[in-house]
C-alpha cells in the first residue's frame, strides 16, 4: 500500500501537467494526416494549442508548420 500512494500521486501530477498548460486544443483533426487528435500530442503556438494524432505528426508539423493548415473546431465544441 505504501508503494501505491507515490505512484498515484505521480500519475495525478502528470495528468495535471498535460492539461494545465495553455488550455484546450483549437483543432479536432490532425493537420498532418486528418485523423482525430489526442490531446497528449500538442504544440503550443501563438494561435493556441494545436493537437495531433501521434508523435510522428507532431514532429513533422514542428519541422515546417507553415506547410500545414490547422482547421479550428466547430463553434460550441
Amino acid at each position: 500500500m505504501k508503494a501505491l500512494i507515490p505512484a498515484i500521486l505521480l500519475a495525478l501530477v502528470s495528468v495535471t501537467a498535460v492539461f494545465a498548460k495553455g488550455g484546450p486544443a483549437i483543432n479536432d483533426k490532425c493537420p498532418v494526416d486528418g485523423k482525430a487528435v489526442r490531446i497528449i500530442y500538442r504544440v503550443f503556438t501563438e494561435k493556441g494549442n494545436v493537437a495531433f494524432c501521434c508523435v510522428d505528426c507532431m514532429d513533422t508539423y514542428e519541422k515546417n508548420p507553415a506547410r500545414y493548415t490547422v482547421e479550428p473546431k466547430a463553434p460550441g465544441k
